[in-house]
């Protein structure tokens, strides 16, 4: 439903959501974006969420937006939000060998650091 929405934005070329465990017991929804070109702002933040709130519900706003170089895909195609997801966790990917850009992975562990 989200990709649905992210998607039809101009200057959003790809993106990746997933639910990652916050402090407080909650879960909240973390979304990676590629861009067409230029740069994250906090005005295009904030569309984001307006489009995903307009067009969904308040739950599906995400919690943090960050803008990625690269989405990784499995070999067949598919987004790969598990991976990610336990990157997100401070875990480890074991199946690499699966995706198909997996040289992408850097960044989003690079972000689970800060």
């Amino acid at each position: 439903e989200i990709y649905r929405q992210v998607e039809t934005i101009p200057w959003v070329e790809d993106s990746l959501v997933v639910g990652c465990n916050s402090s407080s017991g909650d879960v909240d929804v973390v979304l990676f974006v590629k861009l067409r070109d230029g740069i994250m702002t906090e005005e295009k933040v904030k569309e984001v969420k307006t489009c995903i709130r307009s067009n969904l519900t308040p739950r599906h706003v995400p919690s943090f937006v960050y803008q990625v170089s690269d989405i990784p895909y499995t070999r067949s195609g598919k987004k790969v939000e598990i991976a990610v997801a336990k990157l997100l966790r401070g875990d480890s990917v074991s199946n690499k060998g699966a995706i198909a850009n997996p040289e992408c992975l850097g960044e989003y562990e690079t972000i689970h650091q800060q």
